[in-house]
């Protein structure tokens, strides 16, 4: 019977193993899914990276990126952006994504639910808001940066 068991294992092992050569563990991490978890990733390291640089009032940091191409007019949310940062202090915003959905031209949708505080400058009050609002981004040498807002700005309320 022992004779018996381990020529079936034998011939098990002879016959799965050629098939088995060719499996690959792991995937090849070019799959659409790696790919898209790759850029869900990179598009909120940009949505950080412009946090960041707003509540550290950084208009150089914040514009490179924005897209030159920003849908609003760049220079309309730069102009909004620095009143944001001198009518206001202790800029702070949190938030969660709800979603982020990809497109075959390098665009990618962002929708967000935010929660933003600020002290007025003026009154000395410290205000706060929650509020959902979708950010677009585009792919630009390698990097998604602005490349529009909707619904209540995230940036540049003033």
């Amino acid at each position: 019977m022992k004779t018996y068991s381990a020529g079936l294992f034998l011939l098990l092992a002879c016959a799965l193993l050629p098939a088995c050569a060719g499996l690959q563990i792991g995937g090849g991490g070019d799959s659409p899914s790696a790919v898209a978890m790759t850029s869900h990733g990179q598009v909120r390291q940009t949505i950080d990276r412009l946090i960041a640089a707003y509540e550290a009032k950084d208009s150089r940091g914040f514009s490179e990126l924005v897209s030159e191409r920003y849908t609003g007019e760049a220079a309309i949310l730069e102009t909004a952006v620095r009143r944001d940062f001198s009518a206001n202090h202790n800029l702070a915003i949190r938030y969660t994504v709800n979603n982020i959905t990809l497109d075959d031209g390098g665009k990618a949708f962002a929708a967000i639910t935010f929660t933003r505080s600020w002290t007025d400058v003026k009154t000395a009050r410290t205000m706060n808001e929650t509020r959902e609002t979708s950010l677009v981004f585009i792919r630009e040498n390698g990097t998604y940066r602005l490349y529009s807002q909707n619904g209540p700005p995230l940036f540049g309320r003033h």
